[in-house]
């Protein structure tokens, strides 16, 4: 008996000590999800190509502006910076080149004079664009008097030049037909710049001179203000080649107030938007980069070479001329007359430098 108690005291410990050393609980591993894996892997890979792509570039969007910062963007452009105590004053507009007759289906993308019904004297003649008191073809056009210091100022811009001045304000040349001077219609002509007060329904509300009150108007030119000045235009057709091509009257340049003493309209169709700012541009040819936009304007001492990218954000229309601001500071010709120095480009060609 004493030898049985023994062995079962011996087994009764064995097994108390077998029990503490088993874990009360295992808790089981479920079955591996492939759907969570492969979100696993699409969440890795997708921050991996952020990653990537913040490091090579900047953000893919770029919120158009007409308002240069002077900011250094070494992404666009590997010119230096270049800072400036008295920027130019910064020209906040959106600027449209009227189209030429060469680029209408209503001229049969030719010269107007190209027409077999044509009834001019000769293959030249003004190229007239209208412009409508209401955004509808029927609102007719309209008839503003340059008497006094209007006279004066259209005068001047002529350089009082009594030859080109009985060109232009005769009644059969386009600006004052039929009527005769003083009665200037509301027209433009091909080639010309102009801004937009609204757009309507397919129409665009040209901005013109104040007639009541312009201001100063003895530095408004069409070298300053091509958008407000605007050079005649004679479009021509040669019956050889079977080409459009524009000339200056046969008296020279002439030029004249953008002015009406009422609203005016022109259809969208009939006008080319310049490039939407900011825009990314390379030289085809070097160039200097100057202080100032214009072709006499001071250099830096810095060159826009053949092959360099920048940053475009700002326009300067100058007569028949396009400059551009770097986004970094500085202006380079885009289009001299119809020579293109980089790859900025239009389809409507400026009037005859």
């Amino acid at each position: 008996m004493k030898n049985t108690g023994g062995r079962i005291l011996f087994w009764g410990v064995g097994l108390v000590l077998l029990l503490a050393c088993t874990p009360s609980m295992v808790t089981p591993v479920p079955p591996l999800d492939s759907a969570a894996i492969n979100t696993y892997i699409a969440q890795t890979a997708a921050a991996a190509f952020l990653q990537t792509q913040a490091a090579v570039q900047p953000s893919p969007t770029i919120t158009p502006t007409l308002r240069s910062t002077f900011t250094p963007d070494p992404t666009f452009t590997a010119v230096p910076v270049i800072n400036f105590p008295s920027p130019t004053p910064l020209r906040q507009l959106y600027y449209y080149r009227i189209k030429h007759d060469s680029q209408l289906a209503m001229f049969n993308y030719k010269s107007r004079t190209a027409a077999p019904d044509w009834i001019g004297v000769d293959n030249f003649t003004p190229e007239v664009v209208p412009l409508f008191v209401q955004p509808a073809l029927g609102s007719g056009t309209h008839r503003t008097r340059l008497t006094g210091d209007w006279e004066a100022y259209i005068n001047m811009l002529n350089n009082n030049s009594e030859r080109k001045l009985l060109y232009l304000k005769a009644n059969n040349t386009a600006l004052f037909n039929n009527s005769g001077f003083p009665n200037m219609e509301s027209l433009t002509m091909g080639g010309n710049i102009v801004t937009l007060a609204e757009v309507k329904n397919g129409w665009g509300r040209v901005n013109t001179i104040n007639y009541s009150n312009p201001g100063p108007l003895k530095d408004l030119n069409y070298a300053t203000r091509p958008d407000l000045v605007h050079k005649f235009v004679v479009v021509a057709w040669n019956k050889e080649t079977k080409r459009t091509y524009w000339v200056d009257p046969p008296v020279g340049a002439l030029y004249y107030p953008l002015v009406s003493s009422r609203d005016v309209w022109i259809q969208m169709e009939r006008l080319e938007p310049f490039p939407t700012l900011p825009v990314v541009v390379t030289a085809k040819q070097s160039q200097s980069i100057r202080k100032t936009p214009a072709e006499n304007g001071e250099e830096t001492r810095f060159k826009f070479s053949e092959g360099d990218t920048a940053q475009i954000v700002e326009y300067y229309p100058s007569g028949s001329n396009v400059w551009g601001r770097l986004s970094n500071g500085g202006w380079i010709a885009l289009a001299l007359g119809a020579r293109f120095m980089t790859d900025w480009s239009m389809a409507t060609v400026p009037p005859p430098p």
